[in-house]
């Protein structure tokens, strides 16, 4: 079943204030679910399972992470509990992260209102505009998520841009200045990394340059590294990865994203880095991430060849 939603979600600092005006405007109290949310590993929007005695569900959704109200095209499967749906797409594409929350639900007629506490992150309040038929539209129900924002007394410093599970993935992961000897321990435990570099590598390219050598750490395990160093007028991405038993977190995206910040403070303005071409995903993710192709070094066997990126920053 295709479901339109628009959506809002918020810190909840006074949850009793919430279910009292709720009561005020006679909403429909449908219970409180002790909900687990499985999110499973996918390239593109987020898919879950969701089990509770209340709702039971698979739900792919792909949604704006914007503050305020967003719109979100829903795809839900109710299948029966003892079918094996979730088993086999643990094992079919992994699961990502685990949520589990106490969740009260309320209705008032397209408009359905959770007030949420989640394990690890607190309380929360989700408005949702939903259209299963197709006849209000998405200025309608906008128009509904705005007024229960006012209504609630909603601030802006409050609304938040993702889901529970990005929220609880960045809980999970921090990133920071790290040195070479902790970069090496970590290449060696990345099978695309052939015969990673010793430290002495990384001192001879490091040396007297500016550089950056990040480290990601998920619940306190190391996961992933990135290093580069300034050349000239820009930045060279030199080496990364990330361990495959903390893959499809984010995590290298994130390191990503840790890294520009800190090209940005030292204004510079163009990054670099290469791949060898049967390095396919490390390509994927340069592209999907604002690089371009600006060259080749070709190799007599052309799984070697290096492919040339830049990224103006």
């Amino acid at each position: 079943m295709a479901v339109l939603n628009i959506e809002i979600k918020a810190k909840c600092k006074h949850p009793e204030n919430i279910r009292n005006i709720l009561k005020e405007n006679n909403a429909f109290f449908k219970g409180t679910d002790n909900q687990k949310d499985t999110y499973f590993k996918v390239k593109n929007g987020r898919l879950k399972m969701r089990e509770g005695n209340i709702e039971y569900s698979l739900v792919y959704y792909d949604r704006e992470d914007i503050s305020g109200p967003k719109r979100s095209d829903v795809l839900y499967y109710h299948p029966r509990k003892e079918d094996l749906v979730k088993q086999q797409l643990q094992k079919a594409i992994g699961t990502l992260i685990v949520v589990n929350k106490k969740r009260e639900i309320y209705y008032v007629d397209n408009i359905k209102f959770h007030i949420d506490e989640v394990e690890e992150l607190g309380n929360f309040v989700e408005i949702e505009a939903i259209d299963k038929t197709g006849n209000l539209g998405a200025e309608k129900l906008y128009e509904q998520c705005r007024e229960y924002l006012s209504l609630f007394q909603i601030q802006d410093e409050d609304l938040i841009t993702n889901s529970y599970s990005d929220m609880l993935m960045k809980k999970n992961l921090q990133i920071i200045e790290g040195t070479i000897k902790q970069a090496v321990e970590i290449s060696k435990k990345i099978p695309e990394l052939e015969n990673p570099y010793e430290k002495v590598e990384y001192e001879k390219r490091l040396k007297n340059k500016k550089h950056l050598i990040l480290i990601a750490y998920w619940k306190g395990k190391p996961a992933g590294f990135k290093v580069g160093y300034q050349i000239d007028d820009h930045f060279y991405s030199w080496m990364s990865g990330v361990i495959p038993e903390f893959r499809r977190k984010n995590i290298a995206k994130e390191l990503a994203r840790s890294q520009q910040k800190w090209i940005e403070e030292k204004e510079i303005k163009l990054i670099k880095m290469k791949t060898r071409n049967k390095h396919k995903a490390m390509l994927q993710f340069a592209l999907s991430n604002g690089f371009y192709i600006t060259g080749l070094e070709k190799h007599d066997n052309s799984e070697e060849s290096r492919i040339l990126l830049d990224k103006e920053v």
